[in-house]
């Protein structure tokens, strides 16, 4: 009877390892497909903009925009109601750099784009907000 009890413990116990370990696996692998983040937006000088497969996007508000913003960034509010639309007059093939002020809009923004089904679309973890590059207004 004892063995019978063991037996049960350790399937009962391996089947729940299993399980959990699928898990696991399942949300990193969701994790890793939509947040596609990058260091800092201070390491936005590593990336080559003057080849036109690589973009630069600002997705605060225009306001933000015009107060400041890194050299060569293109405009498009995410919270706008025609935020899809815009994103939808963009090649889906190029390189998308995504900022904000703090990172959470060009999370927002990411997310939208890769369901559009743009495959490189990647966000700055940290936005504007801890920028110390030069800023163009």
């Amino acid at each position: 009877m004892g063995n019978k009890i063991a037996g049960i413990i350790m399937l009962t116990g391996t089947l729940f390892l299993g399980s959990c370990a699928q898990q696991v696996a399942n949300t990193e692998g969701k994790h890793a497909r939509v947040e596609e983040t990058m260091s800092t937006l201070d390491n936005v000088s590593e990336i080559n903009f003057k080849n036109k497969k690589n973009v630069l996007l600002d997705v605060r508000t225009p306001e933000e925009f015009a107060e400041g913003h890194v050299a060569g960034a293109t405009n498009i509010d995410v919270k706008n109601p025609n935020f899809t639309e815009e994103i939808s007059k963009l090649d889906t093939k190029k390189n998308y750099y995504i900022y904000c002020k703090s990172g959470v809009r060009a999370k927002l923004a990411t997310e939208k784009m890769q369901e559009k089904g743009f495959k490189n679309a990647k966000n700055f973890k940290d936005g504007m907000s801890t920028y110390k590059g030069t800023v163009t207004k």
